[in-house]
């Protein structure tokens, strides 16, 4: 097990009343498509290991996406030449903790996922299903399912183990992803609690959930994923980024664990 944690929670979504509830969508701004926190190098060293011992369960893409993740990368060098922590020249960039990734030395989604922390999934317009499916995605920190088992399907099938993902969501998250427009790229938040730290958790649908825990007064880690939504135009994909951040019970504010005591009572 690989232990990689912020030092503090900057999310607590049980504690809103956006994001506390699906879907929880909010107005993304543009400079904040990719984050960088305190445990960048160590997020980022385990996604260069995953991604070369683990590279079928982590990435994966579809033929129709391939202009897509081009168009993502070149998206990603564009937000990063603003980035005073890169170093972007010729054809390779020097991220934060010193790595020097090169430009054409792999799949540009795979390059992307190796230049920022966020998981990048691409969702692409099916029109004889009239839904987004999944088309690609670089997954190095799944919280409980695997790329290969929602690859190629619609969100629709793709959130079927969750619970409260009802018709009604399902129909309203599908109207949301018609009308995202390249100008307004969207944000919400999951989170959970499990009883290790462990960022790459993929678990077969089959499977129950049970690393999921109720709030318990041990040992716990809190995991929230700030997910993005913004849409690429020329090949008009969705990119959905997961920003994933794991705190121990011991790194929580006061604040923090007495609204999850009120969440979960």
């Amino acid at each position: 097990m690989r232990v990689i944690c912020q030092k503090s929670l900057p999310l607590s979504p049980w504690d809103s009343a956006v994001t506390a509830r699906l879907p929880g969508i909010q107005p993304l701004k543009t400079d904040s498509f990719f984050l960088q926190d305190d445990a960048f190098d160590g997020q980022m060293g385990y996604r260069d290991e995953l991604i070369l011992q683990n590279r079928d369960k982590v990435f994966q893409l579809n033929e129709e996406a391939k202009d897509a993740v081009k168009e993502l990368l070149n998206l990603v060098l564009v937000k990063l030449n603003g980035n005073r922590n890169y170093y972007v020249k010729d054809s390779k960039v020097t991220r934060p903790d010193g790595e020097k990734i090169s430009l054409d030395s792999d799949n540009p989604l795979v390059i992307a996922g190796r230049l920022v922390q966020e998981d990048l999934l691409i969702l692409q317009w099916d029109s004889e299903i009239k839904e987004h499916i999944l088309s690609g995605g670089i997954l190095c920190f799944p919280a409980l399912w695997t790329l290969g088992e929602k690859m190629g399907k619609p969100m629709s099938r793709i959130h079927k183990p969750v619970q409260h993902y009802t018709d009604k969501i399902s129909n309203l998250v599908q109207r949301m992803f018609n009308n995202l427009k390249v100008e307004t790229p969207l944000w919400r938040a999951n989170w959970y609690l499990y009883d290790n730290p462990e960022l790459f958790s993929p678990q077969k649908e089959e499977l129950s959930q049970t690393t999921r825990k109720s709030f318990f007064e041990g040992d716990f880690w809190v995991r929230v994923e700030k997910q993005t939504l913004f849409r690429l135009p020329k090949s008009n994909a969705i990119v959905f980024g997961i920003h994933t951040f794991v705190v121990g019970r011991s790194e929580l504010t006061k604040a923090q664990i007495d609204s999850l005591k009120a969440v979960k009572s």
